[in-house]
């Protein structure tokens, strides 16, 4: 158990983009892909990859052109989260 009087750093970040996928192996494929590749900053598990700023519509491209069918959640209007 922590104890109370340890302090956590942490920071959260706003407006980020996630590709969620349903399993590891789809997200390792995407991962092996190297024009997808170069549009993510980052593994944050799993499953779960992270998008560059700015790159969200190249990343749904690319998943297109892979055969997938991304399902666009959350954001604001005129927003779009992958």
């Amino acid at each position: 158990m922590n104890n109370p009087t340890t302090r956590l750093s942490a920071k959260l970040h706003r407006r980020v983009c996630l590709v969620l996928t349903e399993d590891a192996l789809l997200a390792e494929e995407l991962l092996a892909r190297k024009k997808l590749a170069q549009e993510l900053a980052g593994r944050l598990s799993d499953r779960v990859l992270l998008v560059r700023p700015g790159r969200v519509e190249a990343v749904l491209e690319e998943l297109r052109k892979m055969g997938h069918t991304p399902q666009v959640v959350g954001g604001k209007p005129g927003e779009r989260a992958v």
